[in-house]
């Protein structure tokens, strides 16, 4: 090994013999050029390092502001919240009250036309799920009423036909007033008005040809009166 090293140490000493001054001279220029741009680059790490400083300082500062806006944003959201539902129950007690006031009557009352338009224009501008479903009732409270009286009409010349005669259960005339009378176009709502909304005044009406049904179909004066709350106005 001693060897070796003085023999890299011979040529070299050889090598810088053999260096003309001109050559010793560009050597020494083309070190000083390295070393400026070393420096250079030295100082452009320093700078950038010193950026990714400032960058992270502001981007804390964003952090901290990014939280503070997501904290707004949920309030307003459960603000937001609090205010629909306040407007919706007031709108529920609006509808509510409109209803009460400008259209109950009316399916309290015989039908008439000219109070159905009225009560339906009423219902311009509700929005409650629940007053809104009583429309219905409103638009067809009309042809209920004509479909029951129809067949109120055609069950008397039956009835009068037998002469008004006590009907039992089990008759044919009984039975075929029982099956027309659940295939009149309201018999499915009066057969759920326990738990769905109907129409008052046609529930009084049903109730009573149920009177008549259930006591034998006898009475042409009960019967009389009842169609005459189907006449409408």
């Amino acid at each position: 090994m001693k060897q070796i090293r003085l023999t890299v140490i011979a040529l070299t000493v050889i090598m810088a013999a053999a260096m003309t001054p001109s050559t010793m001279a560009q050597a020494s220029q083309n070190v000083l050029q390295l070393e400026k741009e070393i420096e250079l680059h030295e100082k452009n790490i320093l700078e950038k390092q010193n950026a990714i400083k400032e960058l992270e300082v502001k981007i804390e500062d964003f952090k901290t502001q990014l939280k503070e806006l997501e904290t707004q944003k949920k309030l307003l959201e459960k603000e937001i919240k609090d205010e629909t539902k306040m407007r919706k129950d007031k709108f529920t007690s609006r509808d509510e009250l409109v209803y009460d006031q400008e259209i109950a009557d009316v399916l309290y009352n015989p039908y008439n036309k000219g109070d159905v338009d009225e009560a339906l224009e009423s219902f311009q501008g509700m929005e409650t799920k629940d007053v809104i479903k009583k429309k219905e009732l409103i638009e067809k409270y009309g042809e209920y009423t004509k479909d029951l009286k129809e067949f109120m009409e055609k069950a008397k010349k039956d009835l009068g036909s037998n002469g008004w005669k006590y009907l039992a259960s089990n008759s044919n005339l009984y039975k075929k007033f029982e099956k027309s009378l659940k295939g009149t176009k309201y018999w499915k709502v009066y057969n759920k008005k326990e738990k769905n909304e109907s129409i008052d005044y046609l529930d009084r009406v049903m109730d009573k040809i149920m009177m008549l049904k259930n006591d034998g179909l006898k009475s042409e004066s009960q019967f009389n009166q009842i169609l005459n709350m189907l006449y409408a106005n």
